[in-house]
């Protein structure tokens, strides 16, 4: 009896033990799978929170002369470009870094509408990216000329009419001090290097797109800017007893006269080369004051001439 019950007793440890060992068997396998499903969802959810890629201005739109319209951007991350608004560009895909695109198929007209987004690989995509307002014109401005022009020294002067605002271009042998030029009517000094004739001075206007005009051609011009250069040829005699003196100049150009003092001139005109002509005296006395100028065609005033001093002893002839 003693034995039958040591044996009872051993088996029941026995039995114990092989229950506590599969207990902790199957504890273990639980823990592991619960670990690893945690670690599996961890990275489910570091997948899903990606960041999406981040755009950001590089260079406003910009417009060449024959309307393209490039634009510069920056993207954190690769992916695919999607245009949003009323501009396209030819450029599909973005890499990390800067961008230069094109937008084609443009149209006139004002576009400020327009944005861009990038797509990463994981679906991710950015912030719209508003691309600045521009405009796109493909009409030429138009430069006509009011009225007529004047010459003036070595300079024209001359109203002309601008379509729209831009810039004045000058081509040929002229400058001038007009650069900018609003819409409407505006006053342009066009400048030549010198004296003498010419043809080839032209005026254009460039808008903010480019678009140059067709010239506006001045014609042939004439620029005379040097005043006529007087000298006396046959002065009056220092004594004389007449009213109506003879006395010879030579001038460089032709012109209108005008005398200053008590003298003046029998004439109004002058022409190129020696001139006789007759000074009209008042009354008997000492003529010290006499000058004369010489006008010409430009409106160039010659340096006054004085006449040489002399005394009309009687105012007879």
């Amino acid at each position: 009896m003693k034995y039958r019950f040591i044996i009872l007793a051993c088996l029941i440890v026995f039995f114990s033990l092989s229950c506590s060992s599969e207990t902790n068997k199957e504890t273990a396998t639980e823990e592991h799978q619960i670990t690893k499903s945690s670690i599996q969802v961890n990275q489910t959810i570091i997948k899903e929170v990606s960041a999406p890629p981040n755009l950001s201005l590089v260079e406003s739109p910009t417009i060449s002369e024959n309307n393209l319209v490039s634009f510069g951007f920056r993207s954190s991350k690769e992916g695919a470009i999607s245009y949003l608004g009323n501009c396209f560009g030819s450029t599909r895909n973005a890499i990390k870094g800067d961008h230069h695109i094109l937008f084609v198929t443009m149209v006139e007209g004002t576009y400020a509408d327009c944005a861009i987004q990038v797509t990463d690989s994981e679906g991710n995509t950015s912030e719209p990216l508003q691309v600045p307002s521009f405009k796109v014109d493909f009409t030429l401005p138009q430069l006509t000329k009011v009225g007529e022009f004047r010459v003036q020294g070595r300079k024209v002067k001359m109203e002309i009419k601008a379509s729209e605002t831009g810039s004045l271009v000058f081509s040929g042998n002229c400058s001038g001090d007009l650069q900018h030029m609003n819409q409407g009517k505006s006053e342009v000094s066009i400048r030549f290097p010198g004296d003498g004739q010419y043809s080839d001075c032209e005026v254009s206007l460039r808008d903010a797109s480019g678009n140059t005009s067709e010239p506006l051609t001045l014609g042939t011009i004439r620029i005379n800017s040097t005043p006529p250069v007087l000298v006396e040829v046959k002065p009056v005699p220092e004594k004389i007893n007449t009213a109506r003196l003879s006395y010879s100049f030579k001038t460089s150009k032709s012109g209108t006269l005008q005398f200053n003092g008590k003298c003046r001139g029998n004439v109004d005109k002058a022409v190129v080369g020696i001139n006789h002509i007759a000074l009209l005296t008042a009354e008997p006395g000492a003529y010290k004051d006499c000058t004369m100028t010489l006008t010409d065609s430009s409106n160039n005033i010659s340096q006054p001439l004085k006449i040489s001093p002399f005394v009309v002893v009687r105012g007879q002839s």
